[in-house]
C-alpha cells in the first residue's frame, strides 16, 4: 500500500484542526463529565429532599395522632371505668380528632386480659355500608371479651347510641397482634410495617403504645394517603415518576407510574421488572442508589432513597426523572459552546492555512534541490540560501549532512568489509587523516591484562616519539580519564609534556578512547597537530568520534568472532579428546589425525605436479581443521565394549570364564561318575583310565576353545566343525537362569522352562539375540544414500556364533555397530548450523571410509565424487590407525609394515594414489613418524621402491 504524502501547509493546518478539535472535544467531554456528575448529584439530592418532604408530611400528619395516643395512655377511659357522661365527652373528643385527621381511620385499645375496644369513624356512605350502619351513624364502636361476647355500638353526631348489636362468636385476641406485641413499657409509640387495610383498600401503618400502668395498649390505624398526596406535588417535572415501597417492594403509593396500589404482589413485580424502575427493583441500601436507564425513547435518572418514618420503620422512595429535564440548562450551554468553537475554528484555520503556505513555499524549493540525498547521490553540492532564518539554517545543516554522509558511508564500507583487525586499524588511521588532516595519527591497542599499550597502526607524517606507556605511568589521571571514555586534550605547554618538549613536534595532542560494549578501554587514537587547531578541524572531531564508535563496534565484533572461533575450536578439541578418552585403546586418534591431515594438505597446496590447481584459503583451512577434529565424533554412540573387544566372547566382561566353569563342572561330573561306578563294584583301574581320558579330552577341548577366543588366527572349516562337536557336550543346569537379572534381560528368556535341564557346552540361545529396541534402529542408514544397512538384530551374543568368527573378534552385528559411527558422524555434523564457508564439513569428515573405486562405505562414493580434502582425510585416518600403538586387537605396526599396507591399498582402489605418492615424496610420513611414533616403529623404508610401485599402477590406469 502506497503511503500518501501531503504538503506542509495541509499538514500544519490539519494538525491545528486536530489539536483544536481534540482540545475542544476534551473540554466538552470534561464539561459533559461534570454535567453527568452534576446530574447524578442533582438526582440524588432531589431524591433525598423528596424523602425528607415525605418524612415531614408523615410527621406533621401523625403528630395529632401521637398526642391522642398519649392522652389515651394516661386516661382512665381505657380502663372502662368512667361514668357515662365522661365517656361521652371522650367519644366527642375522639370524633373531633377523626374529623381533623383524615388519615386516622381507627383508634383501639386492648388489655392484658384480652379485652378489646375499637372506635372507627363513619365519614361516608361507603364506610357505613361496609359495617351495615344506620344512615346517620358517625362512630363505630366495637367491644369484645375473651369469653366470646362482642358488642357493636353505632353513635350519631350527638353521640347518642343509635343501634346496638351483640354476639358471642368473638375469636379475636388483641394480645396476638403485632401492634400489641411490639408495644413496650418504655412509653414510646411504635409503628408497624406498612400493610394493606382490607376495608379501605389502601395501605397504612398502626401506631401503638402502652398505658401508664402497663396493663393496656392503645393503638391507631393511620393511612399513607398523605404521603401519596405529597408525592403528587414533589415531582421535579410533570413527567417525573414516583413510587413508595416497603422493604418487600410492595407498592404503598405512586405518582404517574402506571402501577396501582390495588395491584397484587405478582402484578407489581411484573410491572417493576418491565417498567422504568427495573434497574433498582429489589435492591436495598441505607444510601441513595442512582442508575440511568433508557425508557420510552428517553434517558432517565432513577434513584432509590430510604424514607425514615421512625427508627423502626423505613420505606423506599423510587423516583425517575428525565435527564433532559435535569440538564436542560446545561445542554443549552453546551450547544452554544459548540457553535462558538466551530466559528472560532474556521477563522483560525484560514489564518493558519495562510501562514503555513508562507512557511512551506521555501521548503518546497529546498526539497526539489535536495532530491539527490533521497537517491543517496551524495555529490557535495552547494545549496541555495533562504531569507527565512530557520530555513536557511536547515539548508546549511542539510548541506553539512550530505557532505558528512558522503564521508561516513565511504568509511563504513571500508570498516564493515574488514574482518582482520590489522586491516581495520590501518583503515581507521587513514580515514582519520582524511577527516581531520592531522599530521600525526597513531592507533594504540590496550591490554587490560598487561595494563600496557601497543601500536596497532601508524599514519604519521610527523613522528610521535613519546612512549605512551611511560606517559600514562607518569600521569595516572590520564589513564583514568581514558577509561571513562573522556577525550583528553594535551598542549605542548602542559606540565606533563615539558620533559618531552625536546622531541615533541606537535602543538596539540588529542587522545580519543575506544571502548568495547562493556565500556572497557580497548584502544586509543592519538591525533596530533603540528599547528594550533582551527575551528573547522575541531568541528570534525565530533564526526570522528562517531566514526570511532563504528570502529569500536567493528573491533568488538572481530574480537567476539575470534573468541567464538577459539571457543568452538577448543570445544571441538574437547569433544575429540573425550572420544579418545572414552576408550583407553584409541587415545590420541582424534588428535593425531588433524595434524597428519594438515601436513598432507600443505604438501598438496605446495605441489604443482599432481595438484596444480588445488589451493586453500583461510576459510578452507578452517573447514579442513574442523572436519579433521570431528571425523570420528559419531563414535560417541559406539559402545566401548564393542570398540575395545579384545576376544570373541568379550562383552562387558570376557565370557570365556563361564565356559571354563562349565568345563570344570564336566570334569567334576566325570569324577563323580567315577566314584559312583567304583561304589557300584566297577574295576577301579579301568574306571581311573576312563576318568583320566575324560579329563585330558576336556582340557584339550577347553584349550582349543580358549585359543579360538583369542581370534589371532584365521578360523578354518575344520576348526568350526570341531567347535560344533564340542558344543554338543551337555551339562545339567538346575537353577533358574532368570533369577538375579534385570527386568529387560528377563524378557529375552523363555517362560515355560522346567528344571533341571541339559544344555550344550557351547550354545546359541534365543536370549543371546538382542534385538533393536523401539526407535533405536538407526533410521539414517535406511536412507537410500547409505549403502551400509543394519542387520536383523543389534547384537548376537551366541557363544558358538562368536567363537566361529573367521577372522578377528567382531561379529557382523558388532562390525555394523562400529561402522555405523561414520553415519552417525555425518548425521550429527549435518545438524549443525554452519556458515557458508563450512558447509562441506559433514562430507569431508564423513567420507574418510570411502574408497577410490566406490566400494567403501557408508555411501559408496568413487574418485570423482570425493573432494581432495576428503581423500586427504582417508589417508590420514588409515596411516594413523596402522601406526597406532594402542589398539587392543593388534600390535603396533612398524613404519615399514604400514607403508607396505598403504601401498597395497593405493594400488587396489582404496586410497588416492597421487596423494599417497605425494605423501611419500614430500616426507610427510617421516615427519609424522618423528613426532608421534616410538623408536621401535621407525624402521627403514625403501620409499623409492614403494613410489615406483604406485606410479606403475597409476600409469597402467591411464
Amino acid at each position: 500500500m502506497t503511503k500518501r504524502c501531503y504538503p506542509l501547509s495541509i499538514q500544519i493546518s490539519t494538525l491545528f484542526v486536530v489539536l483544536v478539535t481534540l482540545v475542544g472535544s476534551a473540554l466538552i467531554a470534561v464539561s459533559y463529565y461534570h454535567s453527568q456528575q452534576l446530574l447524578t448529584t442533582s438526582a440524588k439530592e432531589l431524591s433525598h429532599e423528596n424523602s425528607r418532604k415525605l418524612e415531614a408530611a408523615f410527621s406533621q400528619n401523625a403528630s395529632p395522632v401521637l398526642t391522642t395516643l398519649d392522652f389515651m395512655a394516661f386516661s382512665h377511659f381505657v380502663d372502662q371505668g368512667l361514668p357515662p357522661q365522661e365517656a361521652k365527652n371522650w367519644f366527642a373528643a375522639l370524633s373531633l380528632v377523626f374529623k381533623r385527621n383524615q388519615d386516622l381511620i381507627a383508634l383501639y385499645y386492648g388489655n392484658n386480659q384480652g379485652d378489646f375496644t375499637m372506635i372507627r369513624p363513619l365519614n361516608s356512605a361507603e364506610s357505613r355500608k361496609q359495617f351495615d350502619a344506620p344512615p346517620e351513624a358517625q362512630l363505630f364502636i366495637n367491644r369484645t371479651r375473651m369469653d366470646g361476647s362482642s358488642i357493636v355500638l353505632f353513635v350519631d353526631s350527638e353521640l347518642n347510641t343509635m343501634m346496638t348489636r351483640q354476639s358471642h362468636d368473638n375469636t379475636y385476641d388483641p394480645r396476638e397482634r403485632p401492634w400489641y406485641i411490639q408495644a413496650q413499657d418504655d412509653g414510646i409509640t411504635r409503628l408497624t410495617e406498612p400493610y394493606s387495610f382490607h376495608f379501605l383498600q389502601t395501605h397504612g401503618v398502626t401506631l401503638s403504645r402502652r398505658s401508664y400502668d402497663g396493663q393496656t395498649v392503645v393503638a391507631a390505624d393511620f393511612t399513607l394517603n398523605s404521603l401519596s398526596n405529597q408525592m403528587a406535588r414533589i415531582g421535579y417535572s410533570p413527567d417525573a415518576k414516583l413510587a413508595l415501597f416497603d422493604h418487600q417492594f410492595r407498592l404503598l403509593a405512586e405518582h404517574n407510574t402506571g402501577m396501582t396500589v390495588s395491584d397484587s404482589d405478582q402484578q407489581t413485580k411484573q410491572k417493576l421488572a418491565s417498567g422504568i424502575f427495573g434497574s433498582i427493583a429489589n435492591r436495598i441500601s441505607s444510601q441513595t442508589l442512582y442508575t440511568t436507564t433508557h425508557f420510552a425513547s428517553d434517558e432517565w435518572s432513577v434513584t432509590l432513597t430510604p424514607v425514615t418514618l421512625n427508627e423502626h420503620v423505613h420505606l423506599l422512595l423510587a423516583e425517575a426523572t428525565p435527564q433532559k429535564a435535569l440538564l436542560a440548562n446545561l445542554l443549552s450551554m453546551r450547544d452554544q459552546q459548540i457553535m462558538v468553537a466551530i466559528f472560532l475554528l474556521m477563522g483560525c484555520f484560514l489564518i493558519v492555512w495562510f501562514t503555513a503556505r508562507r512557511l512551506a513555499s521555501p521548503l518546497e524549493n529546498l526539497v526539489v534541490q535536495t532530491d539527490n540525498i533521497a537517491r543517496f547521490d551524495f555529490q557535495k553540492t552547494r545549496y541555495p540560501k533562504s531569507v527565512i532564518k530557520e530555513v536557511a539554517d536547515l539548508t546549511q545543516s542539510i548541506e553539512l549532512m550530505e557532505h558528512t554522509l558522503h564521508d561516513l558511508l565511504k568509511l563504513l564500507r571500508e570498516t564493515a568489509s574488514n574482518q582482520d583487525f590489522d586491516v581495520l586499524a590501518k583503515t581507521i588511521t587513514h580515514q582519520s587523516y582524511i577527516v581531520t588532516r592531522a599530521e600525526t595519527i597513531l592507533l594504540y591497542l590496550y591490554s587490560n591484562e598487561c595494563q600496557t599499550f601497543t601500536i596497532a597502526a601508524n599514519h604519521a607524517i610527523i613522528p610521535f616519539k613519546i612512549d605512551i606507556n611511560q606517559l600514562v605511568q607518569d600521569t595516572p589521571w590520564l589513564l583514568s580519564e581514558l577509561k571513562k571514555g573522556e577525550l583528553v586534550h594535551l598542549t605542548r605547554d602542559d606540565n606533563i609534556l615539558r620533559k618531552h618538549k625536546d622531541y615533541l613536534f606537535n602543538s596539540d595532542i588529542y587522545l580519543f578512547p575506544l571502548l568495547n560494549r562493556h565500556r572497557q578501554l580497548v584502544g586509543v587514537l592519538n591525533l596530533s597537530y603540528e599547528r594550533t587547531t582551527t575551528k573547522a578541524q575541531l568541528d570534525k572531531h565530533a564526526f570522528l568520534r562517531e566514526v570511532l564508535s563504528f570502529a569500536e563496534i567493528a573491533k568488538d565484533n572481530i574480537d567476539k568472532m575470534q573468541q567464538q572461533k577459539d571457543m568452538l575450536n577448543a570445544f571441538i578439541a574437547l569433544i575429540a579428546s573425550a572420544i579418545d578418552t572414552k576408550s583407553p585403546y584409541t587415545g590420541g586418534h582424534c588428535q593425531r589425525v588433524p595434524e597428519l591431515a594438515k601436513m598432507l594438505a600443505k604438501a598438496a597446496v605446495e605441489d604443482h605436479h599432481y595438484f596444480p590447481r588445488f589451493t586453500m584459503n583461510s576459510e578452507q583451512w578452517e573447514e579442513l581443521n574442523l572436519a579433521a577434529w570431528m571425523h570420528d565424533c559419531g563414535k560417541v554412540t559406539t559402545p566401548e565394549f564393542v570398540v575395545d573387544k579384545a576376544t570373541k566372547l568379550e562383552t562387558i566382561y570376557d565370557r570365556i570364564h563361564e565356559i571354563r566353569m562349565r568345563f570344570e563342572l564336566l570334569k567334576m561330573q566325570a569324577e563323580a561318575e567315577y566314584w559312583q561306578a567304583v561304589a557300584q563294584g566297577g574295576d577301579p583301574t579301568e574306571l581311573q583310565q576312563q576318568l583320566d581320558s575324560t579329563r585330558h579330552t576336556l582340557d584339550e577341548e577347553f584349550s582349543f576353545v580358549a585359543q579360538c577366543n583369542i581370534g589371532s588366527e584365521f578360523m578354518r572349516d575344520e576348526d568350526i566343525e570341531r567347535l560344533q562337536q564340542i558344543a554338543r557336550r551337555q551339562w545339567k543346569r538346575t537353577l533358574d537362569n532368570r533369577l538375579g537379572v534385570s527386568h529387560l534381560e528377563q524378557q529375552r528368556y523363555p517362560d515355560n522352562e522346567s528344571l533341571p535341564v541339559m544344555e550344550g557346552l557351547l550354545a546359541d540361545k534365543p536370549e543371546h539375540l538382542i534385538t533393536w529396541a523401539k526407535d533405536t534402529q538407526p533410521a539414517a542408514v535406511q536412507q537410500s544414500e547409505f549403502t551400509l544397512k543394519p542387520l536383523d538384530v543389534q547384537y548376537n551374543r551366541g557363544e558358538l556364533h562368536n567363537l566361529s568368527i573367521r577372522s578377528g573378534t567382531l561379529t557382523d552385528e558388532e562390525r555394523f555397530v562400529i561402522n555405523d559411527h561414520i553415519i552417525q558422524t555425518i548425521e550429527m555434523l549435518r545438524r549443525l548450523p554452519y556458515p557458508e564457508h563450512l558447509q562441506n564439513v559433514p562430507d569431508i569428515a564423513g567420507n574418510h571410509h570411502e574408497r577410490m573405486d566406490g566400494k567403501g562405505y557408508p555411501r559408496g562414493l568413487n574418485e570423482e565424487q570425493l573432494s581432495i580434502p576428503a581423500r586427504i582425510m582417508a589417508i590420514a585416518d588409515v596411516f594413523e590407525a596402522l601406526t597406532s600403538s594402542d589398539r587392543p586387537y593388534k600390535k603396533a605396526k612398524t613404519l615399514t609394515e604400514s607403508i607396505a599396507i598403504m601401498t597395497q591399498m593405493a594400488t587396489s582402489g582404496h586410497i588416492d594414489p597421487k596423494l599417497y605418492v605425494l605423501f611419500l615424496e614430500t616426507g610427510v610420513y617421516a615427519e609424522y613418524a618423528q613426532r608421534f611414533l616410538n623408536t621401535q616403529q621407525c624402521t627403514e623404508v625403501d620409499i623409492g621402491e614403494e613410489i615406483k610401485t604406485v606410479k606403475a599402477f597409476m600409469k597402467a590406469q591411464f
